[in-house]
């Protein structure tokens, strides 16, 4: 009788730790959304989840470990699915301007709409702090969705895909920087609604515009071939 109650005992140990530390993280969330990232403080977590410092450093090993639970139970890094436009598996558009369409418009928009996302961006050109270390592998988690969407839809492929990839998603990353801060940029107003939908549109007017001048030139140079 006694072997069950103790198997027992030790799933509502399993339990009752688990509800803590989710208890911790959402802790940490609500204090880096108030204060922001490179302001916050042990004290004013354990404070706000009201627990002893002991139980965040037993659970976590510190400021450091608690970021990187942050990071993977929020989703601070849109996934693959949020970039791509589509569940993971579906096919990719065959068009590969809309692919590429697709992934610059969706991470555009991932940065703009979550301020805590721009911070994290921001932070690794400041001066580091405690948990500048947990936050870049946070970032890197940002690069292995980005390479998922890459071997999916075969962006990387075509040399000047792959340039064009990497010039407008650093385009993207600026800009959704100034706009999430309300700051317009060459006079342009990004910030609003409306302003951001147009710069949009010019996002997918230059890939049109390059894939078919690309689509062009390599018609010409197969017809020379011929």
């Amino acid at each position: 009788m006694t072997q069950p109650r103790l198997q027992s005992s030790k799933g509502k140990g399993r339990l009752k730790r688990e509800a803590t530390e989710a208890q911790i993280i959402d802790a940490f969330h609500r204090v880096v959304s108030r204060d922001g990232l490179r302001n916050v403080r042990v004290n004013d977590v354990i404070k706000e989840a009201g627990i002893g410092k002991g139980l965040l450093y037993n659970y976590f090993g510190g400021l450091p470990g608690l970021v990187k639970a942050w990071g993977e139970k929020y989703k601070i890094w849109p996934d693959h699915e949020e970039l791509l436009g589509a569940p993971k598996g579906a096919a990719p558009p065959e068009d590969p301007a809309e692919q590429l369409k697709n992934m610059v418009i969706n991470h555009a928009n991932s940065l703009k709409k979550h301020p805590l996302r721009i911070e994290l961006l921001a932070e690794q050109f400041l001066k580091p702090t405690l948990i500048s270390e947990a936050l870049s592998h946070v970032r890197a988690q940002l690069g292995k969705e980005h390479r998922a969407v890459f071997d999916q839809t075969h962006i990387l492929d075509d040399k000047d895909q792959h340039s064009l990839a990497i010039i407008l998603m650093a385009a993207a990353s600026y800009l959704s920087m100034r706009a999430a801060h309300n700051l317009p940029y060459m006079g342009e107003d990004i910030e609003s609604e409306q302003g951001w939908s147009i710069l949009l549109k010019r996002f997918e007017r230059l890939i049109d515009q390059v894939t078919l001048a690309a689509h062009i030139e390599k018609k010409v140079k197969d017809t020379r071939v011929l």
